[in-house]
């Protein structure tokens, strides 16, 4: 395995973070899929024009951020064979050669060498044709030999007897995992027919959002909605939220015309809206009996193909009274061994509960504040009042402060109705 990779150079800036390498919109997909998005905002070319045999010769700070394999996953995907880098993050370096990827840091090499260089990388030696130049590279230790000798650290680990040939397949248990009763997939285009196909038999989801995770079921299953209950032990007078594309939020709610006007446009985002409901499309035991309905959407890829599908409500994956979660680790410390169904999407994005706001009211009403901007609410809505428990005297007075505070439960009230 003395020669390890012969083609051309992409040279990359510094600080080419792993969003970048491989963004997130995209994750939901397939890797050969996701990686025809690598570096498409830096160099649209890439994907489109690397070959097998190329390499990546790059600045400082290297695929910092997630820790995610997308990244390394994605290169390998697109036959990167070799990374040089003035320097690496420490997790891409591992998630690259567990995938069988070497990668160095040199701090001469990506100062000399330019993008389209014709190379040849040995080991011990990076030969740039195109200059007629050797640079002399570090050598490997003898584990970090095996593992790229193997193509990887999971074939390694099967050859020497880790992990039975007899298991599910290697693709699946690549994906696939199971942490006690709970199986668990990861956010993948593919496993969206599984995942609805579950919930329809009346199995609870836990799941990413854009705020926190979730828990999640279909409307159509009143016993799974219970189930919701029983597992946050929450108070069946706290109503759940249903989560369903917004071009169909008046499906399910009556929406007054002032709110029709600004739904699609300032009310977009981390928000979830109470109006009057549609009492033959939501169930009382959604809504706790009430006449209205908390409707979101929100902005997690992998759960609107879902909600696309299947109708369905949901709340935070916490007990009630504690933090909500914002990985699926934190979903599964409180309430996993309960669960049978949850998939992975990383960490969510806002990582606190919606932004909540009754506009079923009159005068409407800031129910709890959130990552959606309290001064954008007080403009589209000058007569917003809020309760005043758990929020500071200053949003109560109207002024732009958001709380950050763990999410408080919302109590189902007659008010408005």
């Amino acid at each position: 395995m003395n020669l390890l990779a012969s083609g051309r150079i992409w040279k990359l800036p510094d600080d080419v973070d792993t969003d970048q390498l491989a963004p997130t919109p995209y994750l939901t997909l397939e890797p050969s899929e996701y990686a025809k998005h690598c570096l498409e905002n830096l160099r649209e070319d890439l994907p489109k024009r690397v070959k097998s045999g190329d390499v990546i010769v790059a600045g400082e700070d290297f695929g910092k951020g997630s820790s995610r394999e997308h990244a390394a996953i994605a290169l390998k995907e697109l036959g990167i064979k070799v990374v040089v880098a003035q320097s690496i993050a420490p997790l891409m370096k591992r998630n690259l050669f567990n995938l069988g990827i070497p990668a160095w840091e040199d701090q001469e090499i990506p100062r000399i060498c330019e993008d389209g260089d014709k190379v040849e990388v040995s080991l011990g030696s990076f030969k740039n044709i195109t200059k007629k130049h050797i640079f002399v590279i570090s050598d490997l230790p003898d584990f970090m030999l095996r593992i790229l000798e193997k193509g990887g650290l999971f074939e390694l680990i099967l050859e020497n007897g880790g992990i039975s040939k007899m298991s599910r397949p290697l693709e699946e248990m690549n994906d696939v995992r199971e942490v006690g009763r709970t199986r668990i997939y990861p956010a993948y285009e593919k496993y969206v027919e599984v995942v609805i196909d579950r919930l329809e038999k009346g199995e609870v989801l836990c799941g990413p959002f854009d705020t926190t995770y979730g828990l999640f079921a279909s409307i159509k299953r009143p016993e799974a909605v219970k189930r919701i209950y029983e597992l946050k032990r929450r108070s069946d007078n706290m109503p759940l939220t249903m989560i369903v594309p917004r071009e169909r939020f008046e499906d399910y709610a009556e929406i007054p015309d002032r709110v029709k006007n600004i739904l699609f446009t300032e009310l977009r985002g981390p928000i979830s809206i109470i109006l009057p409901k549609r009492p033959d499309r939501v169930p009382d035991y959604v809504t706790s009996g009430l006449k209205t309905v908390s409707l979101a959407d929100g902005e997690n890829s992998f759960m609107k193909r879902i909600m696309e599908r299947i109708e369905i409500c949901g709340t935070s994956a916490n007990i009630s009274g504690k933090p909500p979660p914002s990985t699926l680790n934190s979903a599964l410390k409180q309430i996993g061994s309960e669960l049978s169904l949850a998939v992975d999407g990383g960490p969510s994005l806002y990582r606190i509960g919606h932004t909540v706001i009754d506009l079923a009211s009159d005068p409407p009403k800031l129910i709890r504040a959130g990552p959606y901007h309290t001064k954008k609410l007080i403009q589209l809505f000058p007569e917003l009042i809020a309760d005043e428990e758990g929020l500071s005297d200053e949003l109560v007075k109207g002024h732009s402060i958001i709380d950050l505070s763990p999410e408080v439960e919302i109590k189902a009230s007659g008010k408005g109705d």
